[in-house]
């Protein structure tokens, strides 16, 4: 006895709550099978799917169905020849696969037999609901161009937001608490200097959450798109369809000023305002991980119950074991400071690293120099192949000549833009990297007089200088190993000598067992 498997399908999420149609297609199958006799051993929904798609959930689960059931004898059944597919290509490659399995296709409204007349007929009727899917999404999308141009958000509403219906605009976004208060003190928070990390907006966000009960949490990349997002500011943009930014209907609830000062610090146009007890009062503030969660620890200005205030580091998550366990920062800070002390180069090894330096990117410039010269050799010399087929192509009448003419000179031109993007610019001059050379050096030398001075970025610009990798913090052991940059853990090695200095890759002879391969690296 044969067997029915039902296949429904419905496109949008939209019919799927409040059309049922899957419902009702389920409904006009079975009383087909009761009909034929067909007891229906499973129906398979797709809800909310493109007919235009081959890999649908319930279909690719209708197919394994049957290989797993091999022995049984299926007809399939579906509603409408629409429901099985709505793309020529997609049509006839579902068709083979229940084909190539022994399994008879029922439509409800399309009989399939095999002849040509039926066959051409199938295909006509495929093409047609191919036709009609295109030519719906395009009106669709009209429809959601003319929304945008106007001011509208036809998409999907973000968090924070949600469409309403209102007599004047008809749908319409408009704030969604709580979320949408939470996500304006994190947005102000960042321009203010608060918060200057994905992770940090990501953190209090989720804090906030957990505070009102609001189930999910927010990932890192989620708090970037909540920074970035320009709805929140009551205006628009759609780059996609060349929608260009322009006020929207909807009210915002940040304002465009502070959206653009965020911008601006996300992209790193602009320095946002600095609290001085989170900048010159805590450099390693955001540099220091807990030993045990390995996160960023925070820090902060306490007031004791005398009235006096005492500054801290702590660690800030909730879930870790050190949580409001407090270090002092005089103690992690001199602590960090003799580390510092420990790292003075040699005088003589400084010297003698300036002067490699100097000697790789003199030898880096001329090479490039002589590379450009081939290059331009070569490019001459494709420049006057090319004006000898010119000069070919006015003196000839055949035009089957002249076409091979035109399509040598298109290779040439071709192979020509190829040789070009092998020239080297130069970015900086000699004078611009003795600066920055002797700058970074500078450092280096003077690792203790940078940090004992009040210049919070100098101190920022020698813990990216100097480390590879942020430090742990235990509060019963102290700082933990540090990771420096290759420069600085080459310069300050206690060995280090003349002996380790000789070679180098890029400087003839050579050698790949030098341990100054980080010059060559910039």
């Amino acid at each position: 006895m044969q067997k029915a498997l039902i296949y429904c399908r419905v496109s949008s999420q939209r019919q799927v709550d409040d059309g049922h149609g899957n419902d009702s297609q389920e409904k006009r199958c079975r009383d087909h099978s009761a009909r034929k006799g067909y007891p229906v051993e499973k129906v398979f929904p797709d809800d909310g799917v493109s007919g235009s798609l081959f890999e649908r959930p319930a279909m690719k689960a209708l197919l394994q169905h049957i290989d797993k059931n091999t022995n049984n004898d299926y007809v399939v059944i579906f509603d409408d020849l629409s429901r099985f597919a709505r793309d020529v290509a997609v049509h006839i490659g579902l068709k083979a696969e229940f084909k190539s399995r022994g399994v008879r296709l029922e439509c409800l409204n399309f009989n399939f037999e095999d002849s040509e007349e039926n066959e051409y007929a199938e295909m006509m009727l495929a093409a047609s609901n191919q036709y009609q899917r295109k030519s719906n999404r395009r009106q669709v999308i009209q429809k959601m161009k003319a929304r945008l141009e106007a001011g509208y958000w036809p998409f999907c509403y973000p968090p924070g937001l949600i469409n309403r219906e209102d007599v004047l605009h008809g749908r319409i976004l408009t704030p969604h608490e709580p979320r949408a208060s939470i996500f304006k003190e994190a947005i102000e928070a960042y321009r203010d200097g608060l918060l200057n990390t994905f992770e940090q907006v990501a953190d209090f966000i989720n804090n906030k959450y957990k505070k009102q009960n609001i189930i999910g949490r927010i990932s890192i990349s989620g708090s970037q798109r909540v920074l970035e997002n320009i709805l929140y500011a009551g205006w628009i943009e759609y780059k996609p369809w060349n929608i260009p930014l322009k006020k929207a209907h909807h009210e915002g609830f940040i304002t465009k000023d502070t959206y653009d000062l965020v911008q601006n610090k996300i992209h790193g146009k602009a320095i946002s305002p600095a609290r001085k007890d989170y900048n010159e009062d805590f450099p390693l503030r955001g540099f220091i991980l807990c030993s045990k969660c390995e996160k960023p620890m925070t820090a902060s200005w306490h007031t004791g119950r005398s009235g006096k205030k005492y500054a801290h580091y702590h660690c800030k998550q909730f879930s870790c074991p050190k949580h409001g366990k407090v270090i002092r920062k005089d103690i992690i800070e001199s602590q960090f400071q003799a580390f510092l002390t420990k790292l003075i180069p040699n005088d003589d090894v400084i010297c003698f690293a300036k002067s490699v330096l100097h000697d790789v990117w003199d030898n880096k410039d001329k090479i490039e120099k002589e590379n450009n010269d081939i290059v331009a050799l070569e490019i001459d010399r494709l420049e006057a192949k090319k004006k000898q087929f010119v000069d070919r192509i006015t003196q000839i009448k055949s035009d089957n000549l002249i076409k091979v003419y035109e399509t040598e000179i298109e290779n040439l031109l071709k192979r020509k833009k190829e040789i070009e993007s092998n020239l080297t610019v130069k970015i900086y001059s000699q004078n611009n990297f003795g600066t920055a050379s002797e700058l970074v050096f500078n450092y280096i030398k003077n690792p203790v007089t940078t940090w004992q001075s009040n210049n919070y970025k100098n101190k920022q610009l020698l813990l990216q200088m100097f480390f590879e990798e942020k430090m742990t913090y235990d509060l019963e052991e102290g700082l933990g190993t540090a990771t420096l940059a290759p420069l600085p853990k080459l310069l300050t090695m206690k060995a280090a000598s003349q002996n380790h200095l000789v070679e180098m890759p890029g400087v003839e002879p050579g050698s790949e067992k030098t341990p100054l391969k980080i010059f060559s690296q910039g």
